[in-house]
């Protein structure tokens, strides 16, 4: 099932104050979050660590606005109002229970609409389009020794002897392999048509009638043994990989039919709306404007935000830079997304009870972590006898304890679920000041300089030489987001198949 949703990002971004505050009397503060403030020669000192890192404005924001998630967070546990109830706890994993109910009805309108039959995969199998192959891989880099390659080819007549001799492919495939991929499922290779493999694979394995088994066959990956499995036993293979393509071309096709139903139109000035509302999202949070409308509704900015938020800070900069063109496209990309859901919510698609006990689960463990991170798990932060002003001097200090040791390299950065940082930001007064984001990054820029001409001095790095650049928010989040599939080449080697659904 293809996600269907913008994908969940790191952190919300928020937006600075506006222009005047370049003009206040907190050139000193670059935030306040709560009873927290982030003076600016803290900032300076944040940016200035992490070697490598780029000091840019959108770094010096990003670490304002990180500062500022990560304070209300502390404060929320202090006074004892982190968000714990099913309601609220539903409310800030809305992403994950969007992308679920709408995998849900999916699943539903894909049944209603793909009637494939066994028939279907026996017609691909005996079809010249399609093939699914098994294969064993013995690697040979391409600048190999004559001495390493002809022993690598030793070891591929061995094995081919074994298959031949009778030996189960699959296990043997388990065993050898040298492709951990296909090596993981008996040597399989996903379904694939003409030309998807490199020639050579190609044209070996388009010559093999059902169930027979190849010479050696050399690619610039190495040497290859291929079989075409027999049509029963990748039946039900198959019909995964039919429905699968039926799934997308559902995906196309139903949602356009689904905004065209719903006479989906994007605002004139909604390019403009969208770039203003993500550079200062808390502004506009509750704005009523449209961006687009459709038959029996609207997409305000207020609804639209929460879809922006989802998604990776380094997109969200790109929103505000992209052609209008663009912007239209994501507006109705979003619009069909909301659409899809209230279908989900007509047909009273909801999540079973099973699927509701793992999300929240995961969402106490993941709070529960980043409070045992941050130090925030003790009875000086926890304990309803301590005066609340005391535990909130003490959820202070952790905090600034905790950037140290990010700082330091002995701690991880946890991820604040985005939803929840969007909740506690609307719950808890907070502030970005324009001129104290300037005057840190300029003292992270002075700290900086002085600590590279001491590196010098001291002959740790040519004079002149800077170190290599990072992106903006070198504090980096813990391992573990979801990767970007990149999309299939025309050309693949049989070594890289694509995940199976």
């Amino acid at each position: 099932m293809r996600r269907l949703l913008i994908v969940a990002g790191l952190l919300g971004v928020a937006g600075c104050s506006n222009f005047r505050d370049m003009f206040s009397a907190h050139a000193d503060v670059a935030a306040t979050a709560g009873d927290l403030s982030l003076p600016t020669a803290r900032l300076g000192q944040i940016l200035a660590g992490p070697k490598g890192a780029q000091l840019n404005r959108e770094a010096s924001e990003y670490v304002a606005n990180l500062w500022t998630d990560y304070a209300l967070f502390a404060q929320a546990v202090a006074r004892h109002k982190l968000p714990t109830d099913s309601a609220t706890i539903a409310e800030a994993l809305w992403p994950q229970v969007a992308e679920m109910r709408s995998a849900h009805w999916w699943d539903t309108l894909l049944a209603r609409r793909t009637h494939m039959t066994p028939a279907a995969a026996d017609s691909v199998y005996n079809g010249n389009d399609v093939r699914l192959f098994q294969h064993i891989l013995l690697r040979v880099d391409p600048n190999a020794v004559p001495e390493e390659r002809a022993a690598a080819r030793k070891k591929a007549d061995g094995f081919l002897a074994k298959v031949k001799s009778g030996t189960d492919f699959g296990t043997l495939a388990s065993q050898v392999s040298e492709d951990p991929g296909s090596a993981r499922d008996q040597g399989f290779l996903e379904a694939a048509p003409r030309g998807k493999w490199v020639t050579a694979f190609d044209s070996a394995g388009w010559t093999l009638a059902p169930g027979a088994v190849s010479g050696i066959v050399e690619t610039p990956f190495g040497y290859h043994i291929i079989k075409r499995p027999a049509a029963s036993v990748v039946h039900d293979r198959l019909m995964a990989w039919i429905n699968q393509g039926a799934g997308v071309r559902l995906d196309s096709v139903y949602l356009d039919s689904l905004g065209l139903a719903r006479k989906v139109k994007v605002a004139s000035d909604a390019p403009a709306t969208i770039r203003s509302a993500v550079l200062d999202m808390d502004a506009y949070a509750n704005s009523k404007k449209t961006i687009t409308s459709y038959q029996g509704g609207q997409v305000t900015v207020h609804d639209f935000l929460p879809w922006v938020r989802q998604i990776p800070p380094q997109y969200i900069q790109q929103l505000k830079t992209v052609p209008d063109s663009q912007l239209v496209q994501f507006a109705r990309g979003v619009t069909n997304s909301v659409l899809l859901l209230k279908q989900a919510d007509s047909a009273k698609i909801g999540l079973t009870p099973d699927e509701w006990t793992q999300l929240r689960q995961s969402y106490t463990g993941q709070i529960d972590s980043l409070r045992m991170e941050m130090g925030l798990s003790g009875p000086d932060v926890s304990d309803s006898s301590t005066a609340e002003s005391e535990r909130l001097k003490v959820a202070g200090l952790k905090l600034e304890a905790y950037f140290d040791a990010l700082l330091a390299g002995k701690s991880r950065l946890r991820p604040i679920p985005p939803t929840l940082a969007v909740m506690l930001r609307s719950r808890m007064p907070h502030r970005l000041y324009e001129a104290g984001i300037a005057r840190g990054l300029e003292q992270g820029r002075a700290t900086r300089a002085k600590a590279d001409s001491a590196r010098a001095a001291a002959g740790e790095i040519p004079p002149g030489t800077l170190p290599p650049g990072m992106t903006p928010g070198a504090v980096r989040p813990a391992p573990g987001s979801a990767p970007n599939p990149g999309a299939p080449t025309t050309q693949s080697a049989p070594n890289t198949p694509a995940p199976r659904k």
